[in-house]
C-alpha cells in the first residue's frame, strides 16, 4: 500500500459532499472518501496533456513523434521507390506495380500495428 503522507484539506459544498458520498456507498466496503478523492485527483492529473511528466502528456507526444516518423519513412519510401524506377526507365511502371503489390501485401500487418499504436493513446 502507498505511504500517504502528504496531507490536504478541502472546502466543498454540501451538495459535492452528497455527491461525494452516494459515490462512495456503490463502492465496495473498503473504499473510502479519501479513497475516491485520490482516484479523482490521480484521473485530473493523468489527463492533463500540458503537464510534463503526466502518462498523458507522455502518450501524446510519443504519438506526434511517432506520426512524424511515420510521414518522414513515407516520404522517403516514396523517394526511393522513384530514383528505382528512374534506373529502370523501360521497365518503371513494372517496377512502380510491383512496389505497390508489395506494400499492399507487407502493409496490413504494418497498417495493424499503426492502428493498435493509436489506440494507445485513447
Amino acid at each position: 500500500m502507498a505511504n500517504f503522507t502528504v496531507r490536504r484539506s478541502i472546502g466543498m459544498t454540501p451538495e459535492m459532499h452528497d455527491l461525494l458520498a452516494q459515490i462512495v456507498k456503490k463502492q465496495p466496503r473498503d473504499v473510502t472518501e479519501a479513497d475516491v478523492i485520490r482516484d479523482a485527483i490521480r484521473q485530473y492529473i493523468d489527463g492533463q496533456a500540458d503537464i510534463v511528466g503526466s502518462r498523458r502528456h507522455f502518450q501524446k507526444s510519443l504519438q506526434e513523434r511517432l506520426d512524424r516518423l511515420e510521414a518522414a519513412l513515407t516520404f522517403h519510401l516514396n523517394v526511393l521507390v522513384y530514383l528505382m524506377a528512374a534506373l529502370e526507365p523501360s521497365s518503371s511502371h513494372e517496377l512502380i506495380a510491383d512496389a505497390i503489390i508489395a506494400a499492399k501485401q507487407d502493409g496490413e500487418v504494418l497498417l495493424r500495428e499503426m492502428q493498435r499504436v493509436r489506440e494507445l493513446k485513447r
